[in-house]
């Protein structure tokens, strides 16, 4: 289950045609990698004989050869059967279009206000006074931009109308945010791009398409954009401290709350793909954000920290490099007023914790250093994460008052017109999806310990340790969800929930739930005398086995059954507007389904996506997203030549291809033209129903297809008979 002492492994190719190309690679640390593991372990045997053999104390099948099963389980699942993201599809490109055009004047400060409101406290990709006096210079026909300056203004709009779709009609198939992403394409995207010089204008439309993309739930290619930002940062230099004199000093901060836009983004995205990411604790040298908005940049105590390197270096010291000496010392920060920068410095700052233990706990570069190092290191993050939390002031806690990180203050976040919410609640979800990330792995050892073994001292310590990280998982993760409200309400999901990482907060917190609840549905129908409490941390006994994960009290199951069905309604509610999230529901109700006898849960109150399952199915089979004309797509994998790139770099396109067949390969055309009697199937359509079919080896099929040749075709020809076996 991508535990503490795995390592990441690709087990398919994934350039084996669009859909995986699409997907990509998922890491341990990624929720994908986590249900694709789940579905293979709870698609094992039935509910009923995963209680009597699978997980029962007395069972006489070692989890070694339980381990086995699910592998070769998991290898048959594809990992873009699992993705809930939408990369599958393509992104519409709106022609013809004029890339000079704007929108009224009304709706384009609608939309620049969206985004400087909602988005750019946390992405800081513009200089906020200067860029704002030039789009009031602009739009007063005072100044004449140039084309790059003109594609950041676009995604601007495409942002801010994205955001103000989902507040005022989220089910809305609108396509005028897509008009805004052509625009910036043709005005800085062009095809020259990647052969020119960076400068930081290009920088910056790297990161809004990036922050972009991400809204539209298409994180491989978001990943992409984010990587050739922080490429492009790195070339200029703005992760290093800039000590030029002919550099304004508002000049200087801003360029390094770029960079950690950059760097957030950056974080969000490889914790969503489980990537592994170039940035690390010790490649930048820029100081913390300034907690002083920009307006105020010449208070005296802002213009100090400006113009000493040095005091800014001990008053904006980061929790990741404090020394043990200076955690008793109050931090100067938290005496600073609340403004959307001081959100922002606590933000970094634990975004800086969390991506230094994925590099530790997660990464290749930890396992060598044995198990004894890596739980070192889940020690002592936890531990930096809690400092963290105390360090936070009372205007953005979302805790209640001398109580423990489990004990949220509700009021204060489920209520839109409190002081500091949208703060208190971004904070919050960053928190608990930080301790979900540090302690997901331990959940693993669940189904790693041995039947039969006489455990060590080192060993029953390690149990501990690994258990009481399990609780805590469970923990954080109901803790998550508990932070949305009870009813699905997506005015405050707008408005109070970062929008553009909503659906992965819940996922992870859905699918750590859901890994716990699969282990119960084995456990809580055992006979087994003793009931610890998983939800406060215990010690597991000797005839347990080490490290084994004691089962659930009758009071915590219903807690973490709670939480799961409402993490469900959630995501419910969310698909009704969103595509990511119909798959996300679909993936976790099938599970839920699997295990819910096992735990004799009635689901007849739990949400049904029964409704979402065609929608899902034509999302699927089609190319972009069906409203509108377009002319051309950004999702179109053709070279030059107008054929497929494959690993053969041949003009055909590998759809199936399993063991003990012959490799399909269809003409690059979307259509076939198939003898009389059988049903014309598009590309996209054939391999959905291929990865169906795949999975059902009762099924042998043989059938003939001729594929007329293409005379119109420049680039040699192809005609023929083609017999094509397909043995399912």
């Amino acid at each position: 289950m991508g535990s503490l002492d795995a390592i990441d492994q690709v087990d398919e190719d994934l350039n084996r045609d669009e859909d995986t190309r699409a997907a990509g690679f998922f890491g341990k640390n990624s929720e994908v990698n986590w249900i694709r593991k789940l579905e293979s372990g709870v698609g094992l045997k039935s509910p009923q004989e995963h209680v009597s053999n699978s997980f029962h104390m007395g069972g006489h099948r070692d989890s070694a050869s339980i381990q086995q099963q699910q592998q070769s389980l998991e290898k048959q699942i594809p990992t873009s059967m699992m993705d809930y993201h939408l990369d599958s599809l393509d992104i519409p490109l709106i022609e013809p279009c004029d890339p000079f055009a704007v929108p009224p004047r009304e709706l384009a400060d609608r939309y620049f206000d969206a985004y400087l409101i909602n988005v750019h406290p946390t992405f800081s990709a513009i200089r906020k006074i200067t860029f704002t006096s030039q789009y009031q210079r602009f739009f007063n026909n005072a100044l004449t931009p140039p084309r790059k300056w003109l594609a950041i203004l676009n995604m601007i709009f495409a942002i801010g109308c994205r955001y103000c779709r989902l507040i005022d009609d989220p089910q809305s198939t609108d396509e005028e945010d897509l008009l805004y992403l052509t625009r910036a394409r043709h005005l800085g995207l062009h095809s020259n791009v990647l052969f020119e010089h960076t400068d930081l204008q290009q920088i910056q439309l790297e990161l809004l398409v990036a922050v972009y993309l991400l809204c539209l739930g298409q994180l491989n290619r978001a990943s992409k954009f984010s990587n050739m930002a922080l490429r492009s940062a790195l070339s200029l230099g703005i992760n290093l401290r800039l000590t030029d004199d002919r550099t304004k000093d508002a000049a200087k901060e801003s360029r390094g709350r770029l960079w950690w836009s950059i760097y957030s983004l950056e974080h969000l995205i490889t914790s969503m793909t489980g990537r592994a990411s170039c940035v690390g604790e010790g490649l930048c040298s820029v100081p913390a954000p300034l907690p002083y908005e920009e307006e105020s940049f010449d208070q005296p105590d802002a213009k100090r920290l400006l113009q000493d390197p040095a005091l800014c270096r001990v008053q904006l010291r980061s929790t990741l490099f404090e020394a043990p000496s200076q955690h008793h010392s109050a931090a100067w920060v938290t005496t600073c007023p609340p403004c959307p920068s001081l959100f922002v410095y606590f933000l970094v700052d634990l975004t800086l914790i969390t991506h230094a233990l994925m590099n530790k706990v997660y990464s290749i570069e930890g396992l060598p250093k044995g198990p004894s190092q890596v739980e070192y290191y889940v020690q002592k993050f936890s531990l930096q994460i809690d400092r963290w939390l105390s360090k936070l002031p009372l205007f953005y806690s979302f805790t209640l008052p001398n109580t423990t990180s489990w004990h949220i203050n509700h009021p204060q976040l489920d209520n839109l017109s409190a002081p500091f919410v949208r703060e208190r609640v971004c904070l919050a979800m960053n928190y608990y999806s930080a301790r979900i990330t540090l302690c997901r792995p331990c959940l693993s050892h669940i189904h790693q310990s041995p039947r039969h073994a006489t455990p060590t001292g080192e060993q029953t310590a390690r149990g501990k340790l690994r258990s009481e990280m399990a609780t805590h998982c469970l923990q954080a993760s109901c803790a998550l969800i508990s932070v949305l409200p009870e009813d699905p309400n997506m005015t405050w999901l707008a408005r109070a929930a970062p929008w553009w990482s909503i659906l992965h907060f819940l996922m992870q917190a859905t699918t750590a739930l859901l890994l716990g609840l699969s282990y119960c549905s084995g456990q809580h129908t055992s006979n087994s005398p003793q009931r610890a409490n998983p939800l406060s941390p215990a010690v597991p006994s000797i005839s347990q086995g080490v490290g084994v994960y004691p089962p659930l009290l009758e009071k915590d199951l219903g807690t973490a059954v709670s939480a799961a069905r409402k993490a469900l309604l959630w995501l419910h509610t969310t698909a009704s507007v969103d595509a990511a999230a119909r798959r996300a529901f679909l993936l976790c109700d099938g599970i839920v389904k699997k295990i819910a006898p096992g735990l004799g849960i009635d689901l007849s109150e739990w949400p049904d996506g029964s409704c979402f399952e065609g929608l899902v199915d034509m999302e699927r089979g089609s190319s972009g997203n069906g409203n509108g004309d377009t002319n051309g797509n950004w999702g179109d994998s053709s070279g030059s030549n107008g054929h497929d790139s494959g690993s053969g770099m041949e003009a055909f396109e590998e759809l199936v291809d399993f063991e003990g067949g012959f490799p399909f390969r269809l003409n690059h055309a979307s259509t076939a033209v198939w003898p009389s009697g059988l049903r014309r199937l598009t590309r996209n359509q054939f391999r959905s129903r291929a990865h169906v079919r795949i999975m059902q080896p009762s099924l042998h099929i043989f059938f003939f297809a001729y594929l007329l040749p293409n005379r119109t075709r420049t680039r040699g020809s192809f005609g023929g008979w083609i017999f094509i076996f397909l043995y399912f």
